[in-house]
Order: C-alpha cells, then sequence, then structure tokens
C-alpha cells in the first residue's frame, strides 16, 4: 500500500498553501509570541479547531496536537537575490546562496501544534519543543491588553495561509492516523524527542560531560554521610553570626567554581562574616539585628531567605523536623549538580552540621550510576522534576562533525541516539 504521508506530501502542501518555515520564524518574532485574531480571522481559528475536535483529546481544555513538516523557503521565496544585488545587501548571487543556506540549514524543520480552548478562550500553540514561536489566540493572557486585531495586515494572511494549511492536512490525518503516526514515529528529529540514556553510556561516548568535582573522595563522604542520615552534632542555637560563617564558606566555594570558567569575582575583603554578608547581600544586618539573637536570626529569615541562594543553590539554617540547627543545601537546577556538591564538600570540611538534600541523587549522579535525560527543553530544569539526575539536549544532526566548534561529532551524535531509550511518540487518534 502506498504510503500518503512524505516530505513531498508536506512539502506540496505548504507550498500550495503559500506556507514555509521561515514563515513561522517572523511570526515568533511578534511582540509577546501572541497573535490575537477577532472577526474574520477569528472565524478562521474556530472552524480549525472545530476539526481539531475529530480528534481524541489528550489533556484538559480540549487540548489536541500533533507535528508538522514545513520546508523551508525556496530561494525566490526567501527573497529579491537581483534587488539584494543591487541594494549592496549581498555581493553576488553565491553570496545569496550562503546566506540562505545559513539561516534555512535544513530542508524541513518540525514543529508542534496545540490547540486548546477554555470557556471561550481559543489558542493554537506553535513550538518546537525547544521553545514557543507563537500562540494565535483571541484573548490576550497578558494583563491591561485589548484584543485589537492585527498590527500589520502580513499577520492576518499568515493566520489565514496557516489556517489553510491546517484545514487541509487535518482532512487528510483524520482519513490516515496510522500512516500519519508512522511517519511522524520514523522522521522526527532525535532533537525533538524524549528519551534517557545511562550516564556511564553518555560519558563514555562523550568524556567531556562526565561531572567532576575537585575532592571527589571528600564529596562522596559528605553524600554519603547525608544519604544514610549520619548527621553530625547540630548547634543547640543559631544566630545571625554563627549562619554568616557559613554562608561565608559556601559563597566562596560558589565563587570559586566560576573563576575556574573564567569569571572575575569581585574583591570582598570584609573583616567579619556578618560584614562579608553584608557586602553580597547588600543588607546590614548588623544595624537592623542582634546578630548573637536566635530570635532576631529567626526574623532576619523571615525577612531575607530569598535573598539566600546562590542562583537557586540555597545554603540555609534549619531546625524543622528534628531538634537543633543544622545547615541544609537544596539544590534546584540540575544544571548545577557539580556547583552544589563543591559547595557541600566545602560545608563538610568545615565541619559543619551538615545536610545535602536529594543527597541519594546527586551519589548517583558522581558515580554515574543513573541516567541522563534527553529532551529538547533543558532551560531551568529542577532536579525533581524528572527520575533521571540531570537532562541534556541533542544537537542538530547538521550542528555536527569534526569542527572544533561543533557540540558533538557525527560518530558521538550516532552513538547517542544507537544507545538511548526513546519514548513513544504521542499518536493521534479519531473519534468514532
Amino acid at each position: 500500500m502506498q504510503k500518503v504521508f512524505s516530505r513531498e506530501f508536506f512539502t506540496e502542501l505548504a507550498r500550495e498553501c503559500s506556507f514555509n518555515a521561515d514563515e513561522l520564524r517572523l511570526l515568533g518574532e511578534f511582540r509577546n509570541h501572541e497573535i490575537l485574531v477577532d472577526g474574520d480571522t477569528y472565524d478562521m481559528l474556530v472552524r480549525v479547531q472545530d476539526q481539531f475536535e475529530r480528534l481524541e483529546a489528550m489533556g484538559d481544555d480540549e487540548y489536541r496536537g500533533f507535528y508538522i513538516e514545513v520546508p523551508r523557503p525556496t530561494l525566490d521565496e526567501w527573497g529579491d537575490c537581483d534587488e539584494l544585488i543591487e541594494a549592496g545587501e549581498c555581493d553576488s548571487r553565491e553570496d545569496y546562496i550562503r546566506e540562505w543556506e545559513f539561516w534555512n540549514p535544513m530542508e524541513t524543520r518540525w514543529f508542534y501544534v496545540g490547540s486548546s480552548r477554555y470557556k471561550d478562550c481559543r489558542v493554537l500553540h506553535f513550538t518546537d519543543r525547544r521553545r514557543t514561536y507563537f500562540v494565535i489566540t483571541n484573548r490576550s493572557s497578558y494583563m491591561n491588553r485589548e484584543c485589537g486585531g492585527f498590527i500589520d495586515k502580513w499577520y492576518a494572511e499568515a493566520v489565514e495561509r496557516i489556517c489553510s494549511y491546517l484545514s487541509k492536512l487535518l482532512e487528510v490525518i483524520v482519513s490516515y492516523p496510522d500512516d500519519f503516526n508512522q511517519y511522524v514515529a520514523e522522521n522526527l528529529p532525535y532533537q525533538q524527542r524524549d528519551g534517557r540514556i545511562a550516564r556511564k553510556e553518555l560519558n563514555r561516548v562523550v568524556p567531556e560531560m562526565k561531572i567532576k568535582v575537585e575532592d571527589e573522595a571528600t564529596a562522596v563522604m559528605a553524600l554519603e554521610d547525608s544519604a544514610q542520615k549520619r548527621f553530625r552534632p547540630p548547634f543547640e542555637t543559631m544566630s545571625i553570626r554563627l549562619y554568616c560563617k557559613y554562608f561565608r564558606i559556601a559563597h566562596k566555594a560558589y565563587e570559586h567554581y566560576f573563576e575556574k570558567w573564567g569569571r572575575i569575582s569581585r574583591p570582598r575583603s570584609a573583616a567579619s562574616d556578618t560584614a562579608y554578608y553584608t557586602n553580597v547581600k547588600f543588607t546590614d544586618v548588623e544595624s537592623l539585628y542582634d546578630i548573637d539573637s536566635q530570635e532576631d536570626f529567626k526574623k532576619f529569615a523571615r525577612d531575607h531567605y530569598g535573598e539566600l541562594g546562590l542562583s537557586r543553590l540555597n545554603i540555609v539554617a534549619s531546625d524543622y523536623e528534628r531538634p537543633g540547627w543544622r545547615i541544609l543545601v537544596s539544590n534546584s537546577y540540575s544544571a548545577h549538580v557539580d556547583l552544589a556538591i563543591e559547595v557541600a564538600t566545602a560545608l563538610y570540611k568545615s565541619g559543619a552540621p551538615l545536610e545535602i538534600l536529594d543527597a541519594e541523587k546527586l551519589l548517583k549522579i558522581l558515580r554515574e550510576e543513573d541516567n541522563v535525560r534527553l529532551t529538547p527543553y533543558v532551560f531551568h530544569d529542577y532536579m525533581n522534576h524528572h527520575e533521571e539526575g540531570t537532562v541534556y539536549c541533542l544537537p542538530w544532526e547538521y550542528e555536527c562533525g569534526d569542527d572544533k566548534e561543533a557540540p558533538l561529532t557525527l560518530a558521538q551524535y550516532h552513538d547517542i541516539v544507537s544507545l538511548a531509550e526513546w519514548q513513544e511518540i504521542g499518536k493521534v487518534k479519531v473519534i468514532g
């Protein structure tokens, strides 16, 4: 049986609707990534969403979605070469082609289109799963903004072309859902998929990705003690003076970590620990509080604990759930695990009654006993949002090569793809 869906099918459909990947990129440059519709364009949105509803819902608010493969613009669609040469914006046709290839390195780009509605609010959401390109909606998600149609006629015409494209595509998807699902499963780029790979395997393929710390032996001891609840005796009382002692140790380890990467730290010559804290946080604790009073420490904690973090790496004193006071290290972002371990190790060496939250997870990362989550979206990834220890966004295949600036070699890229466990891609299902 001949397959309905192919790259040629998607390319021809896009050409028929005068629609290409560069247009989606330009729409993504709209302010707030939000395109408001009313009147005729709102009616187009409603009609397309009615077609989406021939598919089974995938979530709340009548959510449905699927991937689309969109061709890059042709040389003629991308611009007028002769006009650009005449205007001095490019030197020759060869220069024009190089520029076109630079901005459009892949023959096609994949996007995910999601449709949702809640009461009278309707949304079409376009993303490549790394970032949102734009949404088409009749209700702004921003305060004090009225729906006033389009700033430019071009946006209205672009929405019309997109709705025409989606309408025609949905007719074919509804008729051949299995063929569509199979095509997506076989052709969606791995950069846009979710999966996982054993950390030990990833580190073997790309040794530079191994999480390294300066004193691994002591780091392991610190993590093991916290994982097994072997805590040093806590402090009976806590004060600002005592807390600032350990904040200073943690912050110096924090700055030392970034100095290794070339970041120059601001000189800090404070004589006392409280003065050091004031220098870092711009809060004159000595004039605001009794720095030896536990009651004032609690007041200070209520006032300023939101400022105690080292970029989502929190160093706090706590008597929660247990008698006595401990110094807690709590890491938020998975990108900072090596930094968290370095700071925790410095505090451990200082003799602090230390508790490292998520110590078991950090220990597995250091020992290469866990998995790395492969996902397109890694920005502000929180450690506790998934079973895997950290995340990695696989680069596009065209970005890989033997050039020293390339993120991976092609061999490394293909090794990761073959060694990873990939999640099944969500399938569209037709109602009835």
